[in-house]
Parts: structure tokens; sequence; C-alpha cells
């Protein structure tokens, strides 16, 4: 009769005092080991149609879209990511001083808050432009991948969209207000990595 294994999986170990047979204990180690170990299939439709009774804690690999799935006991889900976070790294050029930053990531999404002052002169709103501006530059790590991300800010009193560049440079742009010194301006920005 197969014993358990250490572990406590469920797992069916061959036993000196059962009868010989090598392809049954090869089968029941397979029966045990495969459906804990990460499957790979071409695509959710190819594991379908190969497991039709999947086990709560099953995990799988599908190669089409690069994405390891976990059965829950009723339906195939991503593992959820580990939420990391910063508040160290910005910088700020003249004109600006930093009150306060914070950036979470949580798998490929990212969001930032920053919190600066005005402390240069004011930055005059003309129908809804002001003069490109930088305030501030993500740390590495914490900035877009692909492209240029638009964001928004707002001061309380006026606001307006910014953008970060691949650089992690974030450039004021446009605001419904002028951006006058000593004053309040938040940022916010929330962005996929794609790598």
């Amino acid at each position: 009769m197969p014993t358990q294994d250490d572990y406590a999986q469920d797992i069916d170990l061959i036993s000196l005092t059962d009868a010989p047979d090598i392809p049954k204990a090869i089968t029941d180690l397979a029966a045990g080991v495969i459906p804990r170990s990460v499957m790979r299939f071409a695509s959710a439709s190819a594991r379908g149609a190969t497991l039709t009774a999947p086990v709560e804690g099953m995990p799988t690999w599908l190669q089409d879209v690069n994405r390891l799935e976990v059965y829950d006991g009723s339906a195939w889900v991503t593992p959820p990511q580990t939420l990391t976070s910063t508040t160290s790294g910005l910088s700020v050029p003249s004109g600006f001083s930093l009150n306060d930053f914070a950036a979470y990531r949580e798998g490929r999404v990212i969001a930032v808050d920053v919190y600066l002052s005005r402390t240069g002169a004011t930055i005059p709103e003309d129908d809804g432009n002001i003069v490109d501006t930088v305030c501030c530059t993500l740390p590495s790590g914490w900035r877009p991948t692909h492209q240029t991300i638009n964001g928004t800010w707002d001061s309380g009193v006026a606001g307006g969209g910014f953008v970060v560049g691949t650089d992690g440079v974030c450039t004021l742009r446009s605001a419904t207000g002028d951006i006058s010194n000593g004053s309040n301006v938040r940022l916010h920005v929330v962005f996929i990595k794609t790598t």
C-alpha cells in the first residue's frame, strides 16, 4: 500500500512492502507531482481542453499571454502582486520645494503622488496654457517605460495637466489659473510599465 509524502501533499509513494510495480509507482508519483507544478499551455483554451477538472491551488503558465494563473476553486486568477512603495529619490529643481512624495507599485501598475510648493516667480496662465515648467524628476524604477504619460495637478485654487517622460521629468503644461509663489501644487499620475 503506498505511503504519503513527508510534506502532507497527498502524493502517493511506493512502499517497500508493496508488490513490485514500477509503472504504477511512476504513474502515482507523476499524478501527484504534475498538478502541483507549474503546467505550461499554449493558451487558456488549450488548458481548458486538457484540465477538465482543475483542483484549487493548481498553477498554470499561459504561453500566448505570458501569464501565471492559479485555480482558486472556481476560476483561474492571476496571483496578486506584492505592493512596494518609496518616499525617496524625487529631485526638485530650483523654483520648487518638496513637501511630500510617495509612489506605489503593484506588479506593473505605478501610482505617484507629489506635493510641492512653488518658491520661484509666478507662472502666469494664459487662456489655459502656461510655459512648460519642469517641477520634479521621478526616481529611477518609478518612471514610465514606453511613452510620455499625462497626469493632473491642482493647487486648491488652480489645476491643470502635466506630463512625465520616460526620463522621469515631470513638466507642468496647462493651468486654470496662475501658479503663484507660495502655491502648493499636488501632482497625481497612474500608469502601467511595459517592462
